[in-house]
């Protein structure tokens, strides 16, 4: 069982996968020792609470996209956090800015909020001071550091969509792939060389490292199939989807209809109608290939 449906928030599965509920504990043990002087009920409150700002944040992501007209197909909790997996991808850079920058901005503001309940009014809530300390500083830390620019973090993908208002877009990519596997590095040798973080400063570098590279792969995916079938079929055998040559390309999922023999000539491929990538479902393995992609009015396998 990889993960769990927890509820619905506005309409979207919030779902929970396995390492969710270990990190939770672990997280909940370490809070009882360094913040909540041996309570683990306390800490355990305080972590729920820690992951319901990350949920936040996510609906954050999610809310703004609905506004531009794209949906959410779920929220997914993971031990390193929450992921919106969006239907399609903002394209517009401005959109991809706003939709980005809506979750950071959401933890800002729970800073604020903890910051003024526990300044303004301290005789009122003088026993919840340390709860209230310990929220705004996580919030604060939540939201800069999902500022470092680099991918699957917002700051990668605001550094994308500020390049892409200059730049076109697999070339922003590129470069912010680039920028985010540095910072990628960067924190894999702190934690190699115990500065910060540890372990999980470790294992974040790592999925940065990954997971910057496969959003450039997803996004040259999708920019070939805007150029039409043959690259079409090139990129879907080259990522694992429609092979090329293969008469079975649409049945698995690819968008072009039948391939033609193999050994056509790109010349004498038959043309088909430039299609808008917004029509397409593009479903990435953990391996970093495609494994299909189909267009939204057909059934998947």
């Amino acid at each position: 069982m990889a993960s769990t449906q927890l509820f619905k928030a506005f309409g979207i599965p919030v779902r929970a996968h396995w390492s969710f509920w270990l990190v939770m504990f672990v997280l909940a043990t370490e809070f009882q020792v360094t913040v909540f002087d041996g309570s683990f009920f306390a800490a355990l409150f305080f972590t729920v609470c820690v992951y319901g700002c990350l949920l936040l944040h996510e609906l954050g992501h999610c809310l703004t996209a609905r506004r531009y007209g794209i949906n959410t197909r779920e929220i997914k909790l993971t031990m390193l956090g929450g992921m919106a997996m969006f239907e399609r991808s903002p394209r517009v850079p401005r959109q991809e800015l706003l939709i980005t920058a809506a979750g950071p901005l959401v933890n800002f503001v729970i800073a604020g909020l903890a910051f003024c309940l526990w300044f303004l009014f301290p005789q009122v809530l003088p026993e919840k001071n340390l709860f209230l300390q310990a929220l705004m500083w996580a919030n604060l830390v939540l939201g800069v550091f999902n500022l470092l620019p680099g991918f699957p973090m917002d700051g990668g993908r605001i550094l994308r969509a500020f390049l892409a208002l200059k730049l076109p877009y697999l070339r922003a990519t590129h470069i912010a792939v680039r920028v985010g596997q540095l910072v990628g590095i960067g924190l894999v040798v702190l934690a190699v060389l115990g500065v910060w973080g540890g372990v999980l400063s470790a294992l974040i570098g790592l999925m940065v490292l990954f997971l910057a590279q496969v959003e450039l792969l997803r996004v040259r995916a999708e920019e070939a199939l805007k150029q039409g079938p043959a690259l079409g079929r090139f990129f879907g055998g080259l990522f694992g989807g429609g092979a090329p040559g293969n008469g079975n390309a649409r049945s698995r999922g690819f968008p072009f209809g039948a391939a033609p023999p193999t050994g056509t000539p790109v010349e004498e491929t038959p043309s088909a109608p430039p299609r808008d990538d917004s029509d397409c479902v593009i479903d990435m393995g953990s391996d970093g290939k495609v494994r299909k992609i189909w267009r939204k009015d057909e059934e998947r396998d």
